[in-house]
């Protein structure tokens, strides 16, 4: 009984982490914020979840983070500190002229 409630407390937190990484990481919404960042003169943008969660492992961040490697941008994972110690995984796309 005890590895029925686990594999469904792992599936809830999968489930939670790819909704929150198709709200923060949809290619078209990032592709927006990069053309709003380079527009404003900057090299680079950082998408990061407001929570102390790793979305770098989710399908919706790996298809986004595929999909801007294929365009050229270079596109890496940055480790964040919260102020209650967890952390989190940021998202870093970056350009050159």
């Amino acid at each position: 009984m005890t590895g029925t409630i686990l594999e469904r407390v792992k599936e809830m937190t999968r489930q939670a982490l790819e909704r929150e990484a198709e709200k923060l990481l949809d290619v078209t919404a990032v592709k927006t914020r990069i053309s709003d960042a380079a527009g404003n003169g900057f090299t680079h943008i950082t998408v990061a979840p407001e929570k102390a969660v790793d979305l770098s492992q989710t399908v919706a961040a790996k298809a986004t983070a595929d999909a801007l490697r294929a365009e050229g941008f270079r596109v890496e994972w940055e480790k964040r500190q919260h102020p209650d110690g967890r952390t989190s995984q940021a998202l870093v796309v970056r350009w050159t002229l």
